[in-house]
């Protein structure tokens, strides 16, 4: 196991979830990895007109929630059939996973309402979401 699913494993921990829906948390950490980190993924939503919702995960107000349908919307369907398969979900329920988690991901990343500066910042984040 790799320091990315090292951490990704506990940030996991942190958020309380069971299997399920851990692999649907670590999906949705390796969507940042592989797309951009978080600041590219926040820009994929800010870009499809979902500006207010990628903000309001950032800020330290509440969530605004998101859709199935406005997921598919910043992401587009290619890129969530390629996580269904990474997960061994059916492509309709990652849209649906990912629109339950993504903000609660996003919100634990960035507490002080500030996206980390870099990739290193976003992994000290995720690390201190486990330290007591």
């Amino acid at each position: 196991m790799g320091l990315f699913d090292n951490i990704a494993g506990k940030v996991i921990g942190k958020l309380g979830a069971d299997d399920s829906q851990g692999a649907m948390l670590q999906a949705a950490l390796k969507l940042f990895n592989e797309h951009g980190g978080l600041n590219g993924i926040l820009e994929k939503f800010r870009a499809n007109g979902l500006a207010a919702e990628a903000d309001s995960w950032v800020g330290t107000g509440p969530n605004l929630p998101l859709t199935p349908a406005q997921v598919v919307q910043a992401l587009g369907q290619p890129m969530l059939d390629d996580i269904a398969a990474k997960v061994g979900l059916p492509g309709n329920e990652v849209g649906s996973k990912l629109a339950e988690y993504l903000p609660r991901v996003i919100d634990k990343l960035t507490p002080d309402g500030t996206v980390p500066r870099n990739q290193a910042a976003v992994m000290l984040q995720a690390m201190s979401l486990f330290r007591s």
